[in-house]
């Protein structure tokens, strides 16, 4: 009898132990899950039919630091070390999340330019590279305006450079 029960008992111990799990896409649209709720500007999705807390407004996961995140993880660190010395009201919090968002928003331009430069890069360096494979007479225009025609010893430097450059630019 007491087996039975001991049993029973081990059987129903993972029921006792649920937690919330709660799902998300992050800013650069990846799908994220955690226990602890996102920041309440972010719209999430309960995993399960439990009763939801209410949002902490901390990030669960500690951003990854890179060369276009550093400036806002610096911009966040400082105002989290002022927010320690004084208390903060609620203008205050508004002007904080303003200029927050305006530092989002100078980041994703930088990084929306990033790619398109490395999107058209990465199309003139195709167009280059076939341009030397195909072979033929190649062309350019000198300092005066003259036409000169490329020798083998340029055609070759030609296409190495513009495989140089289909690697560093094209995925």
């Amino acid at each position: 009898m007491i087996v039975r029960l001991l049993l029973v008992c081990f059987a129903l111990s993972p029921l006792l132990a649920n937690a919330e799990i709660y799902k998300w896409k992050d800013k650069d649209g990846s799908v994220r899950y955690s226990d602890v709720p996102p920041p309440s500007n972010i719209k999430y999705e309960p995993m399960s039919g439990k009763k939801l807390p209410k949002p902490t407004g901390q990030p669960p996961l500690a951003p990854v630091e890179g060369d276009v995140t550093s400036a806002l993880n610096r911009a966040k660190a400082a105002d989290k070390a002022q927010e320690e010395k004084a208390p903060i009201t609620k203008e205050e919090a508004a002007k904080k999340r303003a200029q927050d968002a305006e530092v989002q928003k100078k980041i994703d331009e930088q990084k929306q330019a990033e790619l398109k430069l490395k999107q058209e890069n990465c199309r003139v360096a195709k167009s280059n590279l076939i341009t030397f494979t195909n072979g033929g007479r190649i062309s350019q225009v000198n300092d005066k305006g003259e036409r000169e025609f490329l020798g083998d010893a340029e055609i070759a430097r030609g296409k190495a450079d513009a495989e140089r450059d289909v690697a560093k630019y094209c995925d």
